[in-house]
């Protein structure tokens, strides 16, 4: 994993600085942090000793306020968790300051509660390292050793790398250079060939999993990061996940199809990636995950030249691409070792022609620079041509030309976040010609803390919000109307958690009931009563009213299904930890419950005894979107970050956070595109993360 440290000190000022903290660290654990990158810090130093940020007049956030409870801990009596650096499907990422000896490494912390029994990953991971320990090659990041965390967790201890990953890079400085990218292409199909030879597949090959570090000498130098999901293709006593491994916009056609792959499935991912290294972008994007396979599967990738027409690529170079996208594996390249000659010649050749054109220039006496001049065409991306999550997951750090990724002062003194249209369209049942409609979110100012508000997705373009308040009333918003309905609840209990069908609502109550209430006449009717009366913290019900399933503090999930189970009749079909968020997919056939303790599992109502998904939230969760074709989970968390996980894997695709902006709900719209109920200032907003990402930045 990387860390890239931005203060100015100087080397020794930095190796003093290190040396007060395990001196301090010797005396006690910290227990403030950095609120600019989360680092850890002791209420007596004076600036952060990763970014450099001076203390605070009012001192350090508390580190007993943060959401992660990983932070500042000591693994093993021997590394103190001090920062995070990323988190996936499977593990969060952090780095960890060894007390026995002056470095730091990077830590991958994953749980063993999911599916797996902690002896069985345990068991994998060990093959894992032993499997790399194998490999002698510099370009693969090394582990050193699986810790039993004895607490449904292990934690996995690797190099730190200081250094941008390929992602960032390029995203920050445009394509790259035809001697460059092919420069670091070879590194890294060297480092894979060599794995490749001893029986393992990466599966996940994307730019945000190579780092690329910059040497002393000037020199780049490639990492490859995360063989956390590689197969061992000898190996078959250790389970694997089975079906859809990897990233969509990087995946091979065997795997957009989940069938049978082996290493060339990683060449035709290193060929995306060439692609993206040349051309700034992936060779195929979409507004939806699904199509993005599809094209995978069906449709020839495009030339390099028709996507930079500016540039002149090589005829050879536009080869050795399509014949690494080729969709038959047995079309590609046999082995990397071929690549990599074929890099060699790509090399070669530029050096002839580039010495040959230095020869005509010094003959003709011209005075014309070598190159063509500059680039007149966009090194980015055009946001309007990629909005979907998929794309925002690989494009999310890119600003738009004309939309402000923050909020920032203008000229004037203005906050550009106040320059969100007064009118916010709602689009999920337009078609794509047909004007927008305003609703009348953008008028309504909330009464009460954002924090303390709830808000659900209904039929039909509808939600409602509801407010804390005495007597409980929500609001319920209509794309045609002008203003909001009030809907009175009438309850002897507070109102906990709030759901949205077609002719009523379902509420909550602290009591452990659960009541429907008519949108037409507001009657109220019990439907339930927990036993037990700890309070109904979410609820979900389908469109039709057929379906209601409610989570409870204690942990437990009930359903009714009218057309499964009698009409009185509820059914307790989970249990675990307090339930944050729930949220039912097409059809009620799928259901994800997020819990107090940040698990996420998704079920299918017709087994919902054993999970089809599990995974991990770094935050709580506050509202949760299953999409219409069931693929993505959409989540609002409560640290104003929004997260779209791939199901059934549970892989992390984007990740949004918003410094200003208060999220309260999450839905997809009827074209798949995800969302968000905002309270921006207190006034309600209804954004599409596309929009959420233009004023905030990618985490």
């Amino acid at each position: 994993m990387s860390t890239k440290d931005p203060s100015t000190a100087t080397g020794q000022h930095l190796r003093a600085m290190r040396e007060a903290r395990r001196t301090l660290i010797k005396e006690g654990r910290p227990e403030h942090l950095c609120a600019r990158c989360g680092s850890v810090t002791f209420e007596v130093e004076e600036a952060c000793l990763h970014c450099g940020q001076a203390r605070p007049e009012k001192g350090w956030m508390a580190l007993k306020d943060s959401h992660d409870s990983w932070l500042g801990r000591l693994i093993d009596d021997r590394y103190l968790v001090t920062r995070p650096l990323g988190q996936g499907a499977s593990a969060e990422v952090y780095c960890a300051e060894s007390l026995s000896i002056s470095r730091q490494f990077a830590v991958k912390i994953i749980a063993t509660d999911k599916g797996q029994q902690a002896e069985q990953i345990i068991a994998r991971l060990n093959r894992e390292i032993e499997a790399l320990s194998r490999l002698r090659n510099p370009h693969i990041v090394s582990f050193y050793e699986i810790l039993d965390l004895k607490g449904k967790f292990v934690a996995a201890v690797m190099d730190l790398i200081d250094g941008d990953t390929l992602e960032d890079l390029i995203l920050n400085g445009g394509p790259l250079s035809i001697g460059r990218a092919c420069a670091l292409l070879r590194q890294t199909a060297n480092g894979l060939y060599e794995a490749h030879q001893a029986g393992m597949i990466h599966r996940d090959l994307k730019p945000e999993n190579l780092m690329v570090e910059r040497l002393p000498a000037g020199d780049d130098f490639v990492h490859i990061l995360d063989f956390g999901i590689v197969r061992l293709t000898d190996d078959a006593s250790v389970s694997m996940t089975h079906g859809f491994i990897g990233t969509p916009l990087y995946a091979s056609p065997e795997q957009a199809m989940a069938k049978k792959i082996d290493h060339r499935s990683d060449i035709y991912s290193l060929g995306a990636i060439l692609f993206f290294m040349l051309t700034g972008k992936p060779p195929f994007v979409s507004n939806n995950v699904y199509d993005v396979l599809r094209m995978h599967v069906r449709k020839q990738p495009p030339r390099l030249s028709d996507v930079r027409p500016q540039e002149l690529f090589p005829e050879y170079l536009e080869r050795l691409v399509a014949a690494m996208l080729a969709k038959d594996p047995s079309q590609r390249p046999d082995d990397l070792s071929e690549v990599i000659a074929e890099l060699d010649k790509v090399q070669d050749t530029q050096m002839l022609e580039a010495r040959s054109q230095v020869r005509q220039t010094q003959v003709s006496d011209s005075h014309e620079a070598l190159d063509d001049g500059p680039d007149t065409g966009s090194h980015g991306f055009d946001r309007e041509e990629h909005t979907s999550a998929a794309t925002l997951h690989a494009f999310g750090p890119r600003k738009p030309a004309a939309t402000p990724s923050s909020p920032r002062q203008t000229p004037h003194g203005n906050d550009q976040i106040d320059a969100i249209p007064a009118e916010i369209h709602f689009q999920g049942s337009q078609s794509e010609s047909s004007a927008a409609t305003a609703i009348p979110s953008a008028a309504y100012a909330l009464s009460t803390s954002s924090t303390q508000a709830r808000a659900a997705f209904g039929p039909a373009g509808r939600f409602l919000l509801l407010e804390a308040q005495d007597p409980p009333e929500v609001q319920i918003f209509q794309p045609e109307a002008t203003s909001p309905t009030p809907l009175p609840i009438p309850t002897q209990a507070t109102v906990q958690a709030v759901a949205l069908a077609e002719d009523h609502v379902i509420a909550g109550h602290s009591d452990g009931s659960i009541s429907r209430v008519t949108l037409t006449k507001g009657q109220s009717k019990t439907l339930f009563q927990d036993v037990r009366r700890r309070p109904i913290t979410a609820v979900a019900v389908s469109g039709n009213g057929d379906c209601v399933v409610a989570g409870s503090k204690s942990g437990r999930v009930y359903m009714h299904h009218q057309q499964r189970t009698s009409s009185s009749d509820w059914a307790r079909i989970r249990s675990g930890a307090e339930v944050n968020a729930l949220a039912l997919g097409q059809n009620a056939e799928s259901l994800a419950v997020a819990r107090a303790d940040n698990g996420i599992e998704v079920v299918s109502l017709f087994n919902p005894r054993t999970p089809t998904a599990q995974f991990r939230s770094h935050a709580p969760v506050r509202s949760m979107a299953i999409s219409p074709d069931g693929y993505l989970l959409a989540a609002a968390l409560v640290d104003r970050s929004v997260h779209l996980y791939q199901l059934p894997t549970g892989q992390k695709i984007l990740s949004l956070h918003a410094d200003d902006v208060d999220i309260l709900a999450v839905f997809f719209s009827e074209r798949a595109r995800p969302v968000a109920v905002c309270a921006v200032r207190r006034k309600i907003r209804l954004l599409e993360f596309e929009e959420l990402g233009a004023m905030t930045h990618s985490r």
